[in-house]
């Protein structure tokens, strides 16, 4: 596409230039262009399909091959060659040209082979940092652009010091250099990115063969620009009629337009895949994702829109069917750059607004950094509706009339309703769930064990206390935005009544269950981690629901019990456990000995790592608890932490066993009598 912008870029200066006296035709005057109206759309949809497309391939046929046009270019050349002055000026002309052509060439391609190491060497990527590879990458840009600058420079020298030349001949020669300069660093350019001399030197992420593949393409259309330039240039030289400038011009573009469009067509699965690949990465950029996939899609789109300008600059006649393409282009990129202006919000947001408050207005800057995603959203709405009304304006509609208009204003007024109505509904929530959430974190600094489990419990009804704030929170909103849609709410609530009254027959243990739990949890009967006796069943809560509690005994059965089953609960785990100590000693031991060795077991349990932390209390000696014929029995107690006191009574009794038989202390053995009868005959 950059011949079809030279050649009409330079097509068009070199009309300014008065060449030799010639009188040149006007150039055809453009008409404006007309709206297209609904009203003239025919209401059989194929026959003006047919009737448009019929239309345009006279037009363009009439364009290509005009009889005028080739009747009148042939009469000139025929006239032109007939004239001798002519053929001198076009033979000297010619020799001049070839001699200046093919030294500039000669010194350039020699300065390009001498620095094409020296481009390759900066080219070379290796494994030096993004900034470095860009500065390189820059310098041999610069160092492609320096033989064709020297080629522009030499051909205009040396065409210039063989011989006296015209003023109009010297603006033609300065014309043709700069034309060839232009499309030779382009050629440069694209060498140096699609031709790489090996993967380390490549700098497009595509396959080296397409690569090759594209520069083929863009080398053919920047050599037929290039003669396509160099002809209409010569024309100007010898008076080419109007005609004739008209045939090269479309006759150059049409081929540089089909080379344009097999060149697009062949890199299109290619693209694709590479498109593909790239938006399934993990970490690709918002602004990267959103250029690809407009790529994606407008891709098929814009070799449409290559043809159909091509077609209406050269027919002038299809500027309503070309005005529609381009909006419809500009309309589908704005999903691409309201995805980037997203992205920039959130940035700007986190990295100026979060970073400069943050050390000049703390309250409002925890403010944006709480409420942050509100915040993005608002903004990110208010640019849609921009984008909106832009649209409207690019489709020639009245977003004046649109949006004050009765209908519109109803629905504004609706819509606002209801949007005031979720957004209280949300406020209420989020707040909610803040208090919540700071409550427990709170409470959650320097507590004690005791307390710790107390937070357990909290954290148990959190969700709970979060369902149903959320219940009492949006049944109402949803009620008072159906009153807004115009709904007649009691026929509804009376509907829901007599439903909720059948159900309540149907579902009355599963309500039973919802109630009891929620008032456990709400008084603190238990939470998980406690350890339980439920129907007398001991184990530990591994989870709570609003119906059922889930426990796991000691040998790793799971016991799940609905709230409304529960008759018995024993929780163990309330601020303190006791292990209850009970043994007997023989009734020949001195208590006041056995007392001192209780008073000592408990001492080293206070010293143990493993059983110090788990002790709340010094041991309670009750005393004697029962007295037999044979033993003493001896009551102690440890208070312990909530659960621990299985592990308390395992360490007392290791201790136990040892110091009563360090000291003597005879042990607890039943008494037996035996009797003997005896009968005398």
């Amino acid at each position: 596409m950059f011949g079809f912008v030279v050649l009409q870029g330079f097509s068009g200066a070199s009309k300014y230039i008065p060449l030799l006296g010639a009188q040149k035709e006007a150039p055809p005057v453009i008409p404006p262009i007309k709206p297209v109206k609904v009203s003239e759309i025919s209401a059989n949809v194929f026959s003006a399909v047919y009737d448009f497309l019929k239309d345009l391939l006279e037009k363009s046929f009439e364009a290509f091959v005009s009889l005028k046009d080739f009747v009148e270019t042939g009469e000139w050349f025929i006239s032109s060659l007939k004239n001798p002055e002519m053929r001198a000026l076009l033979g000297s002309f010619s020799l001049r040209f070839l001699i200046a052509f093919l030294a500039a060439f000669a010194v350039s391609r020699t300065l390009t082979v001498w620095l094409r190491p020296k481009i390759n060497s900066f080219l070379y990527k290796g494994k030096a940092p993004s900034p470095y590879n860009k500065a390189n990458l820059f310098v041999a840009t610069l160092l492609c652009c320096v033989a064709p600058l020297v080629f522009g420079f030499l051909f205009y020298a040396i065409f210039r010091l063989l011989g006296p030349q015209t003023l109009v001949i010297l603006e033609i020669i300065r014309m043709i250099s700069s034309g060839a300069v232009t499309i030779w660093i382009l050629l440069n350019v694209a060498h140096l990115f699609l031709k790489p001399a090996s993967d380390d030197h490549k700098h497009i992420p595509l396959k080296r063969k397409t690569l090759a593949s594209a520069y083929r393409w863009i080398r053919r259309m920047g050599i037929i620009a290039l003669f396509g330039f160099f002809a209409m240039e010569v024309g100007y030289l010898i008076n080419l009629p109007a005609s004739g400038e008209r045939l090269l011009l479309q006759g150059s573009t049409l081929i540089i337009l089909v080379l344009a469009i097999f060149m697009m067509a062949s890199l299109h699965d290619e693209l694709k895949n590479y498109f593909r690949k790239e938006l399934k990465k993990p970490k690709i950029t918002p602004l990267k994702k959103a250029v690809l996939s407009y790529l994606g899609y407008i891709y098929i789109p814009l070799i449409a829109l290559i043809m159909v300008s091509y077609m209406s600059w050269i027919t002038r006649k299809i500027d309503p069917f070309q005005s529609i393409v381009w909006k419809t282009l500009l309309t589908v990129s704005v999903f691409p750059l309201l995805r980037i202006a997203s992205f920039e919000v959130r940035k700007v947001r986190i990295l100026v607004f979060e970073y400069y408050l943050r050390h000049h207005f703390r309250p409002l800057a925890f403010f944006i950094r709480h409420y942050g995603s509100q915040l993005d959203f608002s903004i990110i709405l208010l640019l849609k509706l921009a984008s909106f009304i832009l649209i409207l304006e690019l489709w020639g509609w009245d977003p004046t009339y649109l949006l004050f208009s009765p209908i519109v204003k109803l629905l504004a007024q609706k819509s606002f309703s209801i949007f005031m109505i979720i957004f209280v509904a949300l406020l209420i929530t989020r707040v909610g769930n803040d208090f919540l959430k700071r409550y427990l974190n709170r409470e959650k600094k320097s507590l004690d064990e005791t307390k710790i489990q107390r937070l357990a419990r909290y954290k148990t009804i959190s969700s709970v206390s979060r369902n149903v704030l959320r219940i009492a929170v949006w049944t109402p909103a949803i009620l008072l935005i159906i009153i807004e849609l115009g709904v007649e709410i009691v026929p509804i609530i009376a509907t829901v009544g007599i439903l909720s009254i059948g159900l309540s027959f149907g579902v009355q243990s599963l309500i039973k269950d919802f109630v009891t739990g929620f008032f456990m949890l709400l008084e603190d009967a238990f939470a998980v981690g406690d350890l339980v006796v439920i129907n007398d069943q001991m184990g530990r809560i591994e989870s709570l629901t609003i119906r059922v509690v889930r426990l796991r005994a000691s040998d790793g059965a799971l016991y799940i019990y609905p709230y409304g089953s529960i008759t018995t609960l024993c929780n163990q785990n309330r601020d303190y456990s006791a292990a209850v100590m009970l043994f007997k000693v023989g009734t020949e031991a001195n208590i006041d000995e056995v007392f001192e060795i209780i008073e000592k077991i408990s001492s080293d349990l206070r010293k143990d790592k493993g059983t110090k932390s788990l002790l709340v209390e010094p041991v309670e000696i009750s005393g004697v608890n029962e007295v037999s014929d044979y033993a003493f029995e001896i009551r102690a107690i440890l208070k312990t932490k909530p659960g621990q006191h299985f592990k308390v009574k395992w360490a007392f009794n290791r201790l136990l066993k040892k110091y009563l038989q360090e000291h003597k202390i005879p042990p607890a053995i039943p008494r037996q009598v035996s009797l003997e009868y005896r009968i005398e005959k």
